[in-house]
């Protein structure tokens, strides 16, 4: 039996008092298939884990990063879908398309004020409506952001939709020192085989080195793909993934009605 804790000479030596003690080669240990081996023919994974072969052990490491990298697409796809920071970076681009505005309200008349036949009671001062409408839109502060679950399917409800976008392809960069595990399988030379099998969420971008052909003076390719960038200090891993949605700014039905009765007001004193 291995003693678990042993006494040092503590502060003389600059060490704490107990330290947990070293494995020997021949101490038994229960690997996770529940056989016992020794501890200096057990394969040990990232984890600390032991391991009756090696085949396990990868099994286990590769479980272990599909876990993580699974986890970054979970959350950048929660991020891009249902947070507000998200949508902010898109605010500006409301008042950039102040020249489309036209279209749209002209779009929100034929939807919400025509009839099956395409006409209204505005058909006669539409154009004047749209133009005064127009005039007192104040962009991102008129509206919201709405979340829509199918890309592909334009805005369908009442308000007005100035714009959208679909949410397309996320980059996520990881940064491999950001976890312990993954620095260790990087500092270990098994996380470039572990991703060669890894088939989870996220879509990782792997690239090959260029190097100089001393014969050619051309720079070709060689070596395998890999997932940092070689000779870096700080390496890491380029994820990406598609959460689907889109996101539309919204000017409500209420703001609409009221800019049209300002709309009305302002035709009538002209």
């Amino acid at each position: 039996m291995t003693i678990e804790q042993q006494h040092t000479f503590g502060e003389i030596v600059g060490m704490e008092p107990v330290v947990p003690t070293r494995k020997h080669y021949d101490d038994l240990v229960e690997c996770s298939d529940g056989n016992s081996v020794l501890h200096g023919e057990a394969f040990y994974d990232c984890n600390d884990c032991p391991h009756s072969t090696e085949e396990d052990r990868d099994e286990a490491e590769l479980t272990i990063v599909t876990e993580i990298l699974d986890g970054v697409a979970e959350w950048a796809c929660t991020y891009a879908r249902e947070n507000d920071d998200y949508t902010s970076g898109y605010d500006h681009i409301i008042s950039e398309v102040s020249h489309e505005w036209p279209d749209r309200v002209g779009e929100w008349f034929s939807d919400n004020l025509e009839d099956w036949s395409g006409h209204s009671k505005y058909d006669d001062c539409k154009d004047k409506l749209i133009e005064f409408i127009c005039d007192d839109l104040e962009g991102e502060w008129d509206g919201d952001w709405e979340f829509g679950g199918n890309e592909y399917a334009a805005y369908s409800g009442s308000g007005c939709c100035l714009w959208g976008t679909d949410i397309g392809e996320c980059e996520e960069q990881i940064d491999i020192a950001s976890y312990p595990v993954l620095q260790e399988l990087h500092d270990c030379g098994r996380l470039n085989d572990i991703l060669d099998n890894y088939n989870g969420e996220l879509y990782v971008s792997r690239s090959r080195r260029r190097e100089k052909n001393e014969e050619t003076g051309h720079y070709e390719y060689v070596g395998r793909e890999h997932y940092d960038v070689y000779g870096s200090d700080h390496p890491d891993i380029m994820g990406y993934v598609s959460p689907g949605g889109r996101w539309d700014f919204i000017v409500p039905e209420s703001k609409m009605q009221e800019l049209l009765t300002e709309a009305i007001i302002r035709l009538c004193r002209s």
